[in-house]
């Protein structure tokens, strides 16, 4: 359309160049038979020979107001070049026509015409040359145009689809692979164009989503199998307890052992559970109602019920923090991180030690620090403390630990760090120093709301 409409416009342009040509020399040989005519009046006068006189390829007529040829020029057709109508128009300004004059040899032949008045006696003097030169150009010019359109088109055709096809067979090759890949081999990705251009940087963003989504699958993979271990030596004591039980001559005081075991690890499946659904559904859903609340006053109950469970052992809990520290989040969640971590905290405390739990604000955020006095974490488990179903093959052990028979399944940190995540915030672990406690810190920005401002 663009081709063709240049096309137009230069025929359109070329046709108005040589037809204004045409015109201007029309008019200088208008002025010279006017010349003519003025300089001898006699001329006006029915002639029975040619008097009037043109450069070659232009006829001159003088003609009268009812039609009539007064004088010509020798090579002008004997009838006459305009027409009464034509005539008439003539009167009011100098006109150019198109006339199609008809020939001896039975041809006709296509002529511009000027025709202007000459005095008041409605005489005309018309001046014609003949178009073929114009329309023989303007003709030519067209059908060049328009082979060398059509080369222009098909050349530009196949050139546009031989570069679409090599701009994207990368994408193809991409899709053909997208195709191919299972979710094992994903981590493959996809070859990578060597183009530096769109297609190169949506191949690399490609891989990057597919690294991620088989990194995500390997993780649930890991999940299910640790998820699976772990479900199943509760189950296996479950079914051995009961398979004693059925066993004839079993006793009362028997019988009451088993059902306590039973009972016992029963408790920690629902708690296994529990924690996998907790985990579930942070990882699934933004974090949902929170509000304003005073963390002070929730560490406080946290400290509280749990030197309660621990007061045998002298364990104890010193609280610093703000008399007042209003934070935004969901209270439940921030108490239950709390009550995770403290509870590992009293796990491995020694006997009458002490375990430090303050809060503050740092900058733009809300800091909440657990310290104990216990052995640490092993070296080896420190990078991946909160990762799931993470522990070491004995656990901060130290001599009369609460539960030492029966460590955790290794999901209650990492719960933390969802609950932290779900936030905007994280949490960090770190050994005081060999053999000389743990720290915890839970970290999450302040509300702009709220401003975290701290009490009086």
């Amino acid at each position: 359309m663009l081709l063709a409409g240049a096309g137009l416009l230069f025929v359109t342009t070329l046709r108005s160049g040589l037809e204004n040509s045409l015109d201007n020399s029309l008019r200088s040989r208008a002025d010279e038979l006017t010349s003519q005519l003025n300089a001898d009046v006699s001329l006006r006068a029915p002639a029975s020979t040619a008097r009037l006189r043109l450069a070659e390829s232009s006829y001159g007529q003088l003609i009268s107001a009812d039609d009539t040829v007064l004088d010509a020029t020798s090579e002008v057709p004997k009838s006459p070049l305009l027409t009464p109508d034509q005539i008439r128009q003539v009167g009011t300004g100098s006109r150019f026509f198109d006339v199609r004059v008809n020939e001896s040899g039975g041809g006709h032949q296509q002529l511009r015409v000027l025709g202007s008045a000459l005095g008041a006696d409605g005489d005309v003097v018309a001046v014609s040359i003949s178009r073929d030169v114009v329309d023989e150009a303007v003709e030519r010019a067209g059908k060049q145009l328009l082979i060398l359109g059509t080369v222009v088109i098909l050349i530009a055709g196949a050139g546009a689809w031989l570069l679409a096809r090599g701009a994207l067979s990368p994408v193809e090759r991409m899709r053909a692979q997208a195709a191919e890949l299972e979710a094992r081999d994903a981590g493959g990705g996809l070859s990578v164009p060597t183009s530096r251009d769109e297609i190169g940087r949506l191949a690399s963003t490609l891989n990057a989503l597919l690294a991620r989504l088989h990194a995500a699958l390997e993780r649930e993979r890991a999940f299910v199998a640790d998820a699976g271990h772990e479900l199943r030596t509760p189950l296996t004591v479950l079914r051995g307890e009961l398979e004693l039980a059925r066993r004839p001559g079993r006793s009362k005081a028997d019988l009451q052992q088993t059902i306590e075991v039973a009972a016992e690890e029963t408790e920690r499946l629902i708690q296994l559970a529990e924690d996998l659904l907790v985990l579930a559904r942070d990882e699934n859903a933004a974090g949902n109602g929170q509000e304003v609340f005073d963390l002070t006053h929730t560490i406080r109950d946290a400290s509280s019920r749990i030197e309660s469970r621990t007061a045998e052992r002298g364990v104890r809990v010193e609280l610093s923090a703000p008399y007042e520290l209003l934070v935004n989040g969901e209270p439940g969640r921030i108490r239950q991180a709390i009550d995770n971590v403290l509870a590992n905290a009293m796990r491995f405390a020694p006997a009458d030690s002490t375990i430090s739990l303050s809060a503050q604000r740092k900058g733009g955020w809300i800091s909440v620090e657990i310290v104990d006095q216990g052995p640490g974490f092993p070296p080896e488990l420190l990078p991946v403390v909160f990762e799931r179903f993470r522990r070491a093959d004995v656990a901060r052990s130290r001599a009369g630990a609460e539960d030492s028979e029966h460590p955790g399944a290794g999901l209650g940190l990492a719960i933390v760090r969802s609950i932290m995540y779900s936030h905007g915030g994280d949490a960090t672990a770190t050994n005081i120093g060999p053999g000389s406690g743990a720290r915890v810190t839970l970290r999450w920005p302040v509300d702009s709301t709220t401003g975290g401002q701290a009490g009086p």
